[in-house]
């Protein structure tokens, strides 16, 4: 049915209008003295819920107010950056309870608000992920948690735009040069373009954190930033297992329902969507997030036509600002809907669509500003996603589409054109890698993780599967899904237990020691102390993803670069020796401290050539004694070093911080 355009509303009094705007800036006031401001987001967030229109159950308020928050932030950041506020709680609580009161006065809505129905059910599943999720992080500590992204090694840049957005109060492509005293030169055009929009809703959620807690040192910050990435994943598990609860449609029994919430909930904690929160992807996780609310109102619109529209443009804002790679899906799936509801009818369609496109152009053409010219082509640290285990879910969401003449239905064919255009997308992507370098990489699996949350979402159909089965029966049927998919993983479904089962296990740790060093080094030189921090206290991986965690949290990135080749102990790191050592140290722009602990770390060798490494075992870990036996350790490296640039060099002799 296509949604009909908006009844009129009742009219609210102007005693109640100038009241509630008193208010709107009244309560934020009140809360920076006394030290409340962390609750003000739980006020904005129950304001915009208050407001919905199109939706009626309490979580499809939050997942709709959730979705159309982060939409609008990306876009209040662009005034904000010229503001001369910036990022204060007052004036960022203060505008958006006063835009919240001027909506609800236009539509009616400072009006008492029905009751909203909870969907036990959903809210059932939504813990159980939730519980599964938080787990393996409130278990660890502050290093346990950090050290899990920082092995993917973007957490470090991720952080550093989050800090420095936090320090200057807007987006850092609007003025680059705000970022020039934090990166090297050659790379402040890629990092001051790269999509921003959830780092600066990270940013100002942390302001408003650090004025209640009055905690603002770098280890706050990167704790912080750490539960925040994890609650974006928990957004994104909302989104998706309401858009199968939404797609199944409203009149869906509990019995029907349950093993299909089942499917999903396993595949999003078990399966490779938990592999973009332990490598540290938070622009991803927002992105992916996005695609499955705007998946779920394409296929289901909301009832109120002005409301959908509102919604699908944040969300097309949101993904443009958070991962323009899903922008191509998400213009599509927009499309559709556009087609669906006739909206070039109205004249403010066209002017919505006028807008909407603008806005949205800013993140790809940011991110092509970013980008060189082969960056589809480029390898990174994401997982290689579990193939088998995907195409079995493309085909069994295509199943739940097609299932008992699904087709008749306005609904299943979006449902169906969605999955198809996340299929193609990614096929084509991998077609082209294959051809030009050989193999698929990277932002292949970037777009099968679309296509996976896609197909999740289309997985509510599968209420339709054998009607006459009873609960019991249908718990039977996905139980053998759930254990497939406990059971394995890897690129070909072959690595034993899934990613899921790893990290909950403490099999998957990441760089924990890595991640302790860098905190430790921040705390000891919360600036950097005025020199470049180099962690040469442990094994290779650890020294050098805690130099380059210390660079971030520390301030001092434009350093890391030139010490990262030295460092990298991967088939891409030149093997290192004491005269490369020496060179960086007498080229080096600023002074260089040395952390040092365990008396066998090596690293260098003598011939750079043709390196010899005794120790180093193939399919083993790296050992501590990585270098060549007959080239200096690393504490004797470093007191050479001292010893021959007595103002220069200083060397520290750290204690590792212990779990």
């Amino acid at each position: 049915m296509r949604p009909e355009t908006e009844p009129s509303e009742a009219r609210t009094s102007p005693k109640t209008a100038g009241l509630a705007l008193v208010l709107a800036w009244a309560v934020p006031l009140a809360a920076h003295p006394l030290r409340l401001d962390a609750l003000l987001p739980l006020v904005v967030l129950a304001g915009t819920m208050a407001v919905q229109r199109g939706a009626t159950g309490l979580i499809d308020r939050f997942v709709l107010s959730c979705a159309q928050l982060f939409g609008a932030a990306c876009v209040f950041g662009l005034g904000l950056t010229l503001w001369p506020g910036h990022l204060h709680p007052t004036l960022v609580a203060g505008v958006a309870l006063t835009v919240l009161v001027v909506i609800a006065a236009a539509t009616g809505r400072l009006q008492k608000p029905g009751k909203a129905k909870v969907d036990r059910l959903l809210a059932v599943a939504v813990a159980g992920v939730s519980a599964v999720s938080l787990i393996p992080y409130a278990a660890r500590d502050l290093g346990g948690r950090l050290g899990l992204p920082l092995a993917g090694e973007d957490i470090a840049r991720h952080y550093l735009l989050y800090d420095v957005i936090g320090r200057t109060g807007g987006y850092l492509f609007l003025r680059p040069e705000a970022l020039r005293p934090f990166v090297p030169d050659d790379e402040l055009t890629g990092i001051a373009n790269y999509p921003q929009g959830l780092h600066f809703a990270y940013a100002v959620l942390y302001r408003f954190i650090s004025s209640t807690t009055g905690r603002t040192s770098a280890a706050a910050s990167a704790d912080v930033m750490v539960w925040l990435l994890v609650g974006t994943f928990l957004l994104l598990a909302l989104a998706v297992l309401w858009a199968v609860r939404r797609l199944a449609g409203p009149a869906t029994t509990t019995a029907r329902l349950l093993p299909v919430l089942l499917i999903a909930a396993a595949w999003l904690v078990l399966g490779d969507p938990v592999t973009v929160l332990s490598r540290g992807y938070p622009n991803e996780l927002a992105g992916l997030a996005c695609a499955a609310v705007l998946t779920a109102i394409v296929v289901r619109p909301l009832h109120r036509l002005g409301e959908q529209t509102v919604t699908v443009a944040l969300l097309l804002v949101g993904i443009s600002f958070s991962y323009p790679l899903f922008l191509p899906f998400a213009g599509l799936a927009a499309l559709w809907w556009i087609k669906r509801a006739r909206l070039w009818r109205f004249w403010w369609g066209w002017l919505a669509a006028a807008l909407v496109a603008l806005v949205s152009a800013i993140g790809p053409l940011t991110a092509m500003a970013a980008s060189s010219g082969a960056q589809l082509l480029l390898n990174g640290t994401a997982r290689v996603v579990d193939r088998p285990a995907t195409a079995a879910l493309v085909g069994l969401a295509v199943f739940a589409v097609l299932l008992r003449r699904g087709l008749r239905s306005p609904s299943n064919r979006a449902a169906l054109f969605t999955v198809a255009v996340a299929f193609t997308l990614a096929a084509g992507l991998g077609l082209y890698q294959t051809a030009t370098i050989g193999r698929p990489v990277y932002y292949f699996d970037k777009l099968l993780h679309l296509l996976i949350v896609v197909s999740l979402c289309a997985l509510g159909g599968l209420v339709r599967f054998a009607p006459a089965l009873g609960v019991a029966a249908r718990v039977a049927v996905a139980l053998p899904v759930v254990a497939a998919l406990a059971f394995a993983g890897g690129e070909w479904h072959a690595t034993p237990v899934a990613p899921g089962v790893k990290l909950a296990l403490g099999k998957d740790r990441g760089s924990p020691e890595a991640a302790r060093d860098a905190l430790l080094m921040a705390r000891m030189y919360p600036d950097g102390g005025g020199a470049v921090n180099v962690d040469l206290m442990g094994s290779p991986w650890r020294n050098w993803s805690a130099t380059l965690g210390a660079a971030a949290l520390q301030h001092q990135y434009r350093y890391f670069p030139a010490w990262s080749g030295l460092l990298y102990p991967g088939s891409a790191g030149k093997a290192a020796t004491m005269d490369d050592l020496d060179r960086l140290v007498r080229e080096s722009p600023v002074p260089v401290r040395f952390f040092v602990h365990d008396p066998e770390a090596s690293l260098l060798v003598v011939d750079g050539e043709h390196p010899y490494r005794p120790n180093v075992k193939s399919g083993q870990p790296l050992p501590v004694a990585f270098g060549d036996p007959a080239a200096p350790t690393n504490i004797a490296a470093a007191r050479a070093l001292a010893a021959k640039y007595p103002t220069k060099v200083q060397v520290v002799y750290a204690t590792p911080a212990n779990p």
